[in-house]
C-alpha cells in the first residue's frame, strides 16, 4: 500500500484495519484490583475503513447511525464515544478530513468486547492515515487504546484491549508485576447470549459499593479468582479441558458471591452444564446480563429458555491491516 505523501493533498487510497472481539474466561472484576485474568480473542471482528477527503470534514458511517463534524469541532458523544476519542487523539495532526466506515460481524448489544475492538481498529487506521505507518507497534497500539477506554468509561483494565490487539488467549495483569502473555491455543467454546446487557461501568459501580462494605471478604474472593487463573494457565497449556471446566465452575460460584450472576444467568448456566459434552460453564464479562460460555462441544439448550447460541470460535489473529 502506498502511504500519504507530504504534498498538500490527501491520498485517494483507502486504509483498512480490523480487530477481534473478546470473551473473558476468568478473572472479571478481580483484574481491576491487579489480579490476573484470562481473556480470549474471538473470530468475530470489527472492520474500519478510512477514505481521505479533500476538506476538513469527518463523517462516520455505521449501523449505529451517522455523524458529521469538522476536525476543530469534534466532541465526544454517544454512540461514537470510543471512535471520537480515538480521532481526538490525532486531532492536532490531522491536515485533512475523512470518511470512516465501520462494520461489525457482531452486535454491540451482546458485548463481546466491542468497545475495545472498535477502538483498536480505529486507532490502527488513523496511524496509517496520519503517521504513515502500515503496521503499528502492538504495544503502542495497546497503550493508546487502553487509555481511551479508561478516559471514556472511567474504568477499564485493558484486558479486552490486549485480546483485540494480540489475539489468542491472553493472560493479563495490569500493574506490577505486569503480565501480558499470549497463549497459542484455541478453546472449544459454546456461547449463549442472555438477551440483555447491563453497561459495564454500572456493574462495576455496584460491585465496588458492595466491596466497600465487605473489603476483606471481597479481597478473599479476588484471591480465589487469581488462583483459578494460575491453575487455568497450566491446564490450557496441557489442553486438559475437563479440569479447566471445573476451574470455570469454581469461578462461577465466585461470580455469584460477587452478586453479578442473576437468576436467569444461573438458569442458563445450569441448563448448559448438564449437557454431557460440556466441561464447565460461567458467565463471561462483568455480569448482570451479557453472555455465558461453556467449555466443550456443541450442546443445545432447551427451547423454552428463549435464548440462542452465538456462533463463534477463538482466533489467534489480533489486529490486522489491509
Amino acid at each position: 500500500m502506498a502511504l500519504i505523501s507530504s504534498s498538500s493533498s490527501p491520498s485517494s487510497l483507502e486504509y483498512r484495519a480490523s480487530a477481534p472481539g473478546s470473551l473473558f474466561l476468568l478473572g472479571e472484576h478481580a483484574v481491576l484490583h491487579n489480579k490476573r485474568a484470562i481473556v480470549l480473542a474471538i473470530d468475530k471482528r470489527i472492520n474500519v475503513t478510512l477514505k481521505p477527503r479533500f476538506d476538513n470534514q469527518i463523517h462516520i458511517h455505521s449501523v449505529l447511525g451517522n455523524l458529521e463534524s469538522s476536525i476543530n469541532k469534534l466532541t465526544i458523544e454517544k454512540p461514537f464515544q470510543f471512535i471520537l476519542a480515538a480521532i481526538k487523539l490525532f486531532e492536532e495532526r490531522l491536515k485533512f478530513g475523512f470518511d470512516l466506515f465501520i462494520t461489525s460481524e457482531f452486535s454491540s448489544e451482546v458485548g463481546l468486547g466491542s468497545s475495545a475492538a472498535v477502538t483498536v481498529a480505529t486507532l490502527a487506521v488513523l496511524e496509517q492515515f496520519v503517521a504513515k505507518e502500515k503496521n503499528v507497534n502492538h504495544l503502542r497500539l495497546f497503550e493508546m487504546a487502553k487509555s481511551i477506554i479508561r478516559e471514556v468509561q472511567g474504568v477499564g483494565s485493558g484486558a479486552d484491549v490486549a485480546a483485540s490487539v494480540y489475539g489468542g488467549v491472553i493472560v493479563y495483569q495490569q500493574y506490577a508485576p505486569y503480565i501480558l502473555k499470549k497463549l497459542l491455543f484455541l478453546l472449544p467454546l459454546v456461547v449463549i447470549y442472555s438477551g440483555y446487557k447491563t453497561p459495564t461501568p454500572e456493574v462495576i459501580k455496584k460491585v465496588e459499593k458492595d466491596r466497600s462494605l465487605y473489603p476483606k471478604v471481597f479481597e478473599a474472593l479476588y484471591e480465589v479468582m487469581d488462583q483459578t487463573v494460575f491453575e487455568a494457565i497450566l491446564l490450557i497449556e496441557q489442553e486438559n479441558w475437563p479440569a479447566l471446566g471445573r476451574v470455570m465452575d469454581i469461578q462461577q460460584g465466585v461470580m455469584n458471591a460477587l452478586g453479578v450472576s442473576t437468576p436467569l444467568l444461573n438458569q442458563l448456566v445450569d441448563a448448559l452444564k448438564v449437557l454431557p459434552d460440556i466441561y464447565g460453564v460461567k458467565i463471561s464479562g462483568s455480569g448482570l446480563g451479557d453472555c455465558i460460555i461453556g467449555l466443550g462441544g456443541e450442546g443445545s439448550l432447551p427451547t423454552q429458555l428463549n435464548v440462542s447460541k452465538i456462533s463463534l470460535a477463538g482466533t489467534l489473529q489480533g489486529v490486522s491491516y489491509e
